[in-house]
């Protein structure tokens, strides 16, 4: 599993794909009021702010983030988070500046988090991200068939057959959402919202 990867997806968004541990977390670098912010993606990172803390911490000191941030022109002391990665705990060296206004800011997961999120994105942009959740299950799954293959099990088997079958479930679901991009929604602005 790659550590660290990135897709630009344009000028004002990046898609950042981490490893933490053994488990890969999504998370969306976006330009907004003139400040890149970090933004987790993660279900698991909105619903547990200490492990997100972690994360994003992990990911801040991590070199190839850094030097692909560098390349794209965005100072690391200028990120911004929509969390707080403020620990009374020594633990944590990296501090990130908040957005203005934090008592303004919403719970992760929130309606108006949300409605930021929207703001932000494009369709293209959150189908894109929804596509790489699915490619993730499917390679999981993947990798699942081939350690039961490896023990001499294969179709025919019901466990094999199941997770064959939610398998092939994902690729066709990824195969319908995948039809959604580039959608005309009419006009020059793919922000709707």
């Amino acid at each position: 599993m790659i550590p660290f990867s990135f897709e630009i997806v344009n000028d004002s968004t990046i898609n950042i794909e981490y490893v933490f541990g053994s488990e890969k977390f999504v998370l969306n670098l976006f330009l907004r009021h003139g400040a890149w912010t970090i933004h987790p993606f993660d279900g698991m990172l909105l619903g547990n702010r200490d492990l997100c803390r972690s994360v994003i911490v992990d990911l801040l000191r991590n070199k190839d983030f850094q030097i692909m941030l560098a390349k794209q022109g965005i100072a690391i002391s200028s990120l911004r988070t929509t969390i707080d990665l403020e620990q009374s705990s020594s633990e944590y060296e990296v501090r990130s500046r908040r957005e203005p206004d934090p008592e303004l800011e919403p719970e992760p997961g929130s309606t108006d988090d949300i409605r930021e999120f929207i703001e932000y994105n494009t369709i293209d942009d959150i189908i894109d991200l929804e596509l790489t959740q699915l490619d993730r299950k499917i390679a999981f799954y993947g990798e699942i068939l081939k350690y039961i293959f490896m023990q001499n099990l294969g179709p025919g088997d019901p466990e094999f057959d199941k997770i064959q079958s939610l398998q092939r479930t994902f690729k066709e679901t990824r195969e319908r959402i995948a039809g959604h991009k580039d959608f005309d929604l009419g006009g020059g602005d793919r922000k709707r919202f």
